[in-house]
């Protein structure tokens, strides 16, 4: 089985990412961790190979989803013959596969960048149309009194608009409904676009969370505090990653989600992190619980232990 597996890889290209994470799914599925070596070895044949990675996304595969089957029928779209001695894809032929799928590539980046473009533009429009009032989602997340870009698309719906920004650049919304249901627009770029609640001054820290809610609790939290303070608003964990390598040292206040990914992204970004020891929590939802002066005090004693342990 072994031959047969690393026949048929060697007829698919290795560039494309869901590709490249669906054959390491199957091989997984098949080998288990012995078959990592033969997975990586194919994946070297990509001119975006990256060690790092390949070992990160090989480690998040379960063995499960996708199998072989999988595998040996996308080979066989390129090619692949599946006979009894196993055969390797000719050269020129994974060649003139590589130079399509840089082609497609091309195409598909410069289509990318033009949504973007159009999002970006259609972002600077809608906030022009906004005016700042209270909002349905702000009083439930407790702050009844406060106001919010909101803009009205209809008579009946309004949403809350979050600009989203990249250094001075604004690339894109997040808008939030009453409901709280939240989109982003079609198109716009999300990897390292950022929210940004600031209060400099002497001893200013950098603090990365999720979600414009948990934002706006840090920031009470840090004021009652009397502390200077950036706060990274990043819209999803994985984002945070990004955000949080671009400014350096810090704190992380992460959602504690059911599926893990707040802490599992925290540790992955190896500074202090703050997380909430009931399930399905977050620290706006702490902040709602224990109210401002336990959650402040909270936020005093982590800061406390992390200077300690550092």
């Amino acid at each position: 089985m072994t031959a047969r597996i690393e026949s048929a890889l060697s007829f698919v290209p290795a560039e494309d990412r869901d590709v490249w994470v669906a054959m390491a799914m199957a091989v997984k599925f098949e080998l288990g961790d012995a078959g990592f070596d033969i997975w990586d070895a194919w994946s070297r044949t990509a001119d975006n190979y990256n060690a790092g990675s390949a070992k990160a996304v090989w480690r998040s595969c379960r063995g499960r989803g996708v199998t072989t089957g999988t595998l040996f029928h996308m080979a066989k779209e390129y090619g692949w013959v599946d006979r009894e001695k196993p055969t390797t894809a000719p050269p020129a032929l994974l060649a003139s596969r590589r130079r399509e799928m840089e082609a497609r590539a091309t195409a598909e980046g410069i289509e990318r960048e033009r949504e973007q473009k159009d999002a970006a533009k259609k972002a600077a429009w809608i906030m022009h149309q906004t005016k700042n009032e209270q909002h349905a989602y702000l009083d439930s997340k407790g702050w009844p009194e406060a106001v919010g870009a909101v803009w009205w698309p209809t008579e009946d719906n309004n949403l809350l608009c979050i600009p989203m920004r990249i250094g001075d650049h604004l690339v894109g919304l997040q808008m939030i409904d009453r409901t709280g249901a939240k989109r982003f627009l079609k198109g716009q770029r999300t990897s390292e676009a950022e929210y940004v609640i600031s209060n400099p001054g002497r001893g200013c820290a950098e603090y990365y969370c999720e979600g414009y809610a948990t934002g706006l609790s840090l920031r009470d939290c840090l004021h009652a505090l009397r502390m200077r303070y950036r706060i990274h608003i990043t819209f999803s964990a994985q984002n945070m990653v990004k955000v949080a390598a671009k400014h350096g040292d810090g704190y992380v206040v992460a959602d504690n989600d059911k599926s893990g990914t707040g802490e599992r992204v925290a540790k992955q970004i190896g500074m202090p992190y703050w997380i909430s020891e009931m399930a399905g929590e977050d620290f706006n939802d702490f902040h709602k619980r224990v109210r401002l002066f336990g959650a402040s005090q909270e936020l005093r004693k982590f800061l406390s232990n992390s200077t300690k342990k550092a």
